[in-house]
C-alpha cells in the first residue's frame, strides 16, 4: 500500500474531527440532526436504487436475495464513504492553499511588468493580502468543517446500527439476515459484523486525518 504523504496543517483536520464528535455526543440539536440526515439520505438513495435493481434484475432472472444483500452491503458503507470523501476534500484544500497563494503572488508580481508602478503596487498588495488570507483562513473555514462533517457522520450513524429497536441504520442488518438465512431477523452478532464493516472507511478517514 503506497505511503500517505503527510499534509501541512494537518492541526485543523484533527481539530475539526474533534469539534464534530463533540457535537454528535453532545446532541447539538441542529447540527447532530444535520449529520444524522444526510447520512439517512445516502441511505435511502442507495435503497431506492436498489429497489430499482431488484426489480431490473428480477426481470432478467437474478436471484432477488442475492441483489438485496448487495444493496445492502452498499448502504451499509456510503456513509463512511461519504466521510471518507470529505476528508480527502478537506486535505485537498490544505494541499491546494499553497498553490493559489503562490498563484496570487505571482500575479502581483506580474502586475508590475504590465501596469504603471503606481497601479501595479495596488495589484501587488491586493494579490498579496489575499493569498495571505488564503493560507490563513483554509484551515479554520475550509477544512476544519469538512472533517467535522465527517466526524458527525461518524458519530450519528454508527452507534445506531447496534439499536435493538428499528432504526434506518440497521435496516441493512435485516436485509442482510434474509439475504442470507431466508429468514427474518437482527441478531447482535449479525449487528456488530455490519458495524465493522461500515466503520472500515470511517478508519480510513481516522487514518488520513493523523497522517
Amino acid at each position: 500500500m503506497p505511503r500517505v504523504k503527510p499534509v501541512k496543517g494537518r492541526i485543523w483536520l484533527v481539530v475539526g474531527v474533534v469539534a464534530g464528535i463533540a457535537v454528535g455526543v453532545g446532541k447539538l440539536a441542529y447540527f447532530a440532526g444535520a449529520a444524522t440526515s444526510l447520512s439517512d439520505t445516502a441511505q435511502r438513495l442507495v435503497g431506492t436504487g436498489g429497489l430499482t435493481l431488484v426489480h431490473s434484475a428480477a426481470s432478467h432472472g437474478a436471484s432477488q436475495r442475492v441483489v438485496e444483500g448487495v444493496t445492502a452491503l452498499l448502504a451499509v458503507l456510503v456513509p463512511g464513504v461519504t466521510a471518507l470523501l470529505l476528508i480527502y476534500a478537506a486535505r485537498g484544500t490544505l494541499r491546494l492553499r499553497a498553490v493559489i497563494a503562490l498563484l496570487l503572488a505571482a500575479l502581483g508580481v506580474a502586475a508590475f511588468f504590465y501596469l504603471p508602478h503606481g497601479t501595479a503596487m495596488g495589484v501587488a498588495v491586493l494579490a498579496f493580502a489575499a493569498a495571505g488570507i488564503g493560507v490563513v483562513a483554509t484551515g479554520p473555514l475550509v477544512a476544519a468543517p469538512l472533517a467535522a462533517l465527517a466526524a458527525l457522520i461518524a458519530t450519528s450513524f454508527l452507534p445506531r446500527i447496534l439499536a435493538s429497536h428499528s432504526t434506518l441504520p440497521n435496516v441493512p442488518v435485516t436485509v442482510l439476515h434474509e439475504a442470507l438465512f431466508a429468514s427474518a431477523g437482527s441478531p447482535l452478532w449479525l449487528r456488530v459484523v455490519v458495524l465493522v464493516l461500515a466503520a472500515l472507511p470511517f478508519a480510513v478517514a481516522a487514518r488520513l486525518v493523523v497522517r
